[in-house]
């Protein structure tokens, strides 16, 4: 019996190292591809511990993945990919009475919100992906989406997780208590740990790095140590997350601003209304159900949604927002029955796929700072300078995303017209890097971050120094390899 053979005989789950399944594992939402060695579908804890100890012995990485939703390459490994949506995708216990689902991290989160819905319950973050990213990597990324600006991220949510450290080891981390050999890690912490927030960006959605300032913010909770993590760290078992009451009326309105500076100036106005979602399309990513809707094909949308208890305060609330948007703005639609307030939602899900079909021949949209966050208070400042850079290279660009927690997912586009190959190469890379140094150098100058929710991956990994000191990054290093001394775990995320 041969070291595969072996292995594939104390694995429950399901082995491959078939030459299309590796090519299809290769490639993820992201522009990258690497070929892994094997592809393993794990059963239970068990295969995970087994092929962490063939990792080990073969000097293999290990990568988990989920849906392969990720836009940075977090889940490609030239090693082993676990795929935990075959197996491992189930809710284990649905606790109402404590308002909390345990999941194992393959279950998708369109099919939890399904399950949840039953019980008039529901998970707040809800990225584009949600009807087949999982929450495994929904927790390894921070998830949020557009109930971001209501709810934060799924980091609010995450109770408890059961996981097994690169040498096999069970660990856990729930609020307040963990396991000994996480108390270890984090001990040197605990002598420091009111001087860590304050050199973190100064914005309401971060999934940059380590997140270290949430692990003691408000009380120790060590499992939020794991929240966009990308799994670096340890491989999830299952997941503990608390979820919440479906709201008892909702309202979705559609406003039209003649530019996106415009819609930048009203955002502060129109944030002291309280919604729960303010998102921005750009006349770049409408898809033609909605541009059809604007008075002309240029232009922006705003998707503002609220959340309340009494259907009287819809009148109270439309007024507010009338004049929140004053004369610039236009509400071109509303509506307040589920069916239809899902309806245009599925317009703003859209963007991205609208954002991916300008990759058509040779045009080529950037994604490297796609995911930049800043302080609305500088959210007109920093597109005015966006905007400029563009203009200056003489670019066509994409724009959508959060409006209301500062997070724009923006692409510039380059096309290759009177290029040879070589030349555009060139061209791209060059502009490319000038491009990403004075976005992140002005993302530095407003304490933003370069990683609001998409993660860090492969992409932007390099990039990490731009938003953190030299005493953050070496404690990145040191949780790291306290964890993962081998380098087994996703190595080239987070810690080059």
């Amino acid at each position: 019996m041969d070291i595969l053979d072996e292995f594939k005989f104390s694995f429950e789950g399901d082995v491959s190292d078939e030459s299309w399944i590796k090519e299809y594992y290769s490639v993820d939402s992201s522009s990258h591809q690497i070929y892994p060695e094997l592809v393993c579908f794990p059963k239970e804890e068990d295969d995970i511990k087994v092929s962490l100890s063939f990792a080990a012995k073969n000097g293999l990485s290990i990568s988990c993945r989920g849906a392969g939703t990720s836009l940075l390459g977090q889940s490609l490994s030239n090693g082993i990919v676990l795929d935990f949506t075959k197996y491992m995708n189930k809710i284990l216990e649905l606790d109402l009475q404590s308002n909390t689902v345990s999941v194992q991290p393959g279950i998708v989160k369109g099919l939890l919100d399904k399950e949840l819905r039953k019980h008039n319950k529901f998970l707040p973050p809800n990225p584009a992906s949600s009807n087949y990213c999982t929450i495994g990597g929904m927790v390894s990324n921070n998830s949020s989406g557009p109930y971001g600006l209501g709810y934060g991220s799924i980091l609010r949510y995450l109770q408890h997780v059961d996981f097994v450290y690169p040498n096999g080891e069970n660990g856990f981390a729930e609020n307040s208590v963990c396991d000994d050999r996480l108390k270890k890690i984090l001990l040197p912490l605990f002598s420091i740990y009111d001087k860590i927030p304050p050199l973190y960006p100064n914005v309401s959605k971060n999934s940059c790095g380590y997140r270290l300032d949430s692990v003691f913010n408000p009380a120790f909770s060590p499992q939020n140590l794991f929240a966009a993590s990308e799994g670096t760290l340890a491989i999830f078992n299952s997941l503990k997350l608390t979820i919440i009451d479906l709201p008892v009326f909702r309202s979705l309105f559609i406003v039209y601003f003649p530019n996106i500076l415009k819609a930048c100036i009203y955002s502060n106005k129109i944030l002291s209304t309280r919604p729960v979602a303010l998102e921005l399309l750009d006349a770049s990513v409408m898809d033609s159900s909605i541009k059809s809707a604007t008075a002309n094909h240029n232009g922006c949308l705003l998707f503002i949604e609220y959340f309340y208890q009494y259907r009287s305060q819809i009148n109270s609330i439309f007024e507010l927002l009338k004049n929140a948007i004053g004369s610039e703005g236009k509400v071109l639609e509303h509506a307040h029955d589920v069916d239809s307030i899902n309806k245009l939602w599925s317009s703003r899900k859209n963007a991205l796929n609208m954002a991916i079909r300008y990759t058509v021949g040779n045009r080529k949209p950037f994604t490297i700072f796609e995911d930049t966050a800043v302080s609305v208070s500088h959210l007109y400042e920093y597109v005015t300078y966006i905007l400029t850079l563009y203009k200056e290279y003489n670019l066509s660009y994409v724009m959508y995303g959060h409006l209301g927690n500062g997070n724009l997912h923006t692409r510039p586009i380059v096309s290759d017209d009177g290029y040879s190959d070589n030349q555009l190469h060139s061209k791209q890379t060059m502009i490319l890097d000038n491009i990403t140094h004075l976005i992140f150098s002005k993302i530095r100058e407003y304490k933003g971050t370069i990683t609001a929710e998409h993660g860090d991956g492969i992409s932007r990994t390099p990039y990490i120094k731009n938003v953190y000191n030299s005493f953050i990054l070496s404690y990145f290093k040191y949780i790291k390899k306290s964890f993962d001394p081998l380098n087994i775990l996703n190595p080239g995320k987070i810690i080059l």
